[in-house]
């Protein structure tokens, strides 16, 4: 398990569940809560690591990495507020399968 350094995690970030849908126009509009408020890291992914292929396939691009303690609530259908930008959960890794860090793979949208 590698040793975390002071202020490595300056980031207060909400984590964020839908709790609502409503219908619009085309489509729908999610309705979010705030369910906890940890610290994290965020770093943003290189321009040439965001969209990848493979194959014939794009894979889904992951735009930031976030790193927090493990939360054992999350789920892979929520996201992390990073100040007014949603970042969307698009996978993670519990370093270690030790429950102690989870490395989130995040994917920011245009507006």
């Amino acid at each position: 398990m590698k040793m975390r350094r002071a202020g490595e995690r300056r980031h207060a970030v909400a984590l964020q569940r839908i709790t609502g849908r409503t219908a619009s126009g085309d489509g729908y509009v999610d309705a979010w809560s705030t369910y906890d408020t940890v610290w994290a890291s965020v770093v943003p992914q290189a321009a040439s690591a965001v969209e990848r292929r493979a194959g014939e396939t794009q894979q889904v691009p992951v735009t930031h990495v976030v790193e927090i303690d493990y939360h054992p609530s999350l789920r892979l259908k929520d996201r992390v507020l990073f100040g007014t930008r949603p970042l969307y959960i698009r996978g993670w890794q519990n370093e270690d399968e030790r429950n102690v860090t989870l490395v989130l793979s995040c994917e920011e949208r245009a507006a």
